[in-house]
């Protein structure tokens, strides 16, 4: 194998874990055939995939610093520019709001995200953010529309358990928890969910 295929190896290597990533972040949004979202959240992938593609043509022209300079400012700006549209701006202050624990303002805007879209994930965003402002029986309504709405959405029963794990429905919150580590639950809510049980199995 000769150095010129290389870039070759690279690029599809770039492209099949971009979009590997992608799937692998929103499977919720394939269960709900969602697509027009699914396609926002891969725009910095599909942009870094056409910068990458293009450095085939833009090889040839090296002598051409012209060139370069206006080839990387363009899709300097495309990554900014798809990364801000990938993700609703209502989605980014309600998950700004959450991380800062204004859990009442983030209920609000994943309310309004999830009248805008009702997809699983907004739902159980929103129970997420109801149940640590303390409003408990609407976190569980929402988290439970979530469940209705994609059986397999496993952040959905991960949330609906910590909400009765603080209400004290020990048996409730084990059966949610055990079914989001039999759904589709992303990795890193594994361990916290395991260590949970540990915790109510004591």
């Amino acid at each position: 194998m000769g150095t010129a295929a290389l870039p070759i190896i690279i690029v599809f290597l770039l492209v099949f874990m971009s979009w590997r990533v992608v799937y692998g972040s929103n499977r919720d949004l394939v269960r709900a055939k969602a697509w027009p979202q699914l396609i926002r959240r891969a725009m910095p992938f599909i942009v870094l995939t056409l910068m990458a593609l293009s450095l085939f043509a833009i090889q040839g022209q090296r002598e051409n610093q012209e060139l370069l300079l206006v080839w990387a400012i363009v899709f300097a700006a495309a990554v900014i520019a798809a990364n801000l549209f990938s993700i609703p701006q209502t989605e980014r202050r309600a998950n700004k709001a959450f991380r800062q624990g204004d859990y009442e303002a983030a209920a609000e805007h994943y309310r309004k995200l999830a009248d805008e879209e009702p997809l699983a994930r907004n739902y159980a965003f929103l129970g997420a953010a109801l149940g640590a402002a303390g409003h408990e029986k609407e976190g569980l309504e929402a988290s439970s529309r979530a469940i209705e709405k994609d059986p397999q959405y496993g952040i959905a029963y991960y949330n609906r358990g910590l909400i009765q794990r603080r209400m004290n429905h020990r048996s409730r919150a084990k059966k949610d928890l055990n079914r989001a580590l039999e759904a589709d639950l992303p990795r890193r809510f594994r361990n916290n969910v395991k260590g949970l049980l540990e915790e109510l199995n004591k």
